[in-house]
């Protein structure tokens, strides 16, 4: 008797075995450079997302008189007034303890800084205000600065379109 097939079965065998490992190892890999990009995504928005959740509610409360810079407690803070059946609010936008933190109330002065509500990691954030631009420097949790540089066209001059 002759026993041709056992080498081709072997061979088939080893093959597959090869095949299967290969496909194993691409997925690792594979796994590996999709967890990299994931966290770089992450750390991108992440700096980000502080500044843009600023210069957002800037935008959305920008009138003459809505906006200004103050100390809040040794920090900077923006503060967006608004009124609400004749009574005034504010919010203050501040960096306070490692966060971004907003403080929605009717008296700054009442509070204090710590008793905001934390919106995101942040180190620091200095704000400017001159001849209608707001001038923003965050920081985000790795450190990495971030400028923004908003012109707040309700501070422009309505007389001239007149």
């Amino acid at each position: 008797m002759k026993r041709t097939g056992g080498s081709g079965m072997s061979a088939a065998l080893i093959l597959a075995c090869l095949f299967a490992t290969t496909m194993l190892l691409t997925l690792v890999m594979g796994a590996r450079v999709y967890r990299g990009v994931q966290a770089r995504v992450e750390a991108s928005a992440e700096g980000r997302v502080g500044l843009a959740y600023i210069t957002a509610k800037v935008h959305g409360n920008d009138h003459a008189g809505g906006i200004s810079v103050q100390d809040f407690g040794g920090v900077d803070a923006v503060v967006l007034a608004q009124d609400y059946d004749g009574e005034r609010y504010v919010t203050a936008l501040y960096v306070y303890d490692g966060q971004l933190m907003e403080l929605f109330c009717s008296d700054l002065d009442a509070f204090t800084p710590a008793e905001g509500t934390p919106i995101a990691p942040a180190q620091g954030l200095q704000a400017e205000q001159s001849d209608g631009v707001l001038t923003l420097t965050y920081v985000d949790a790795s450190g990495s600065e971030r400028y923004a540089c908003i012109a707040m066209r309700s501070e422009e001059d309505s007389s001239a379109d007149e």
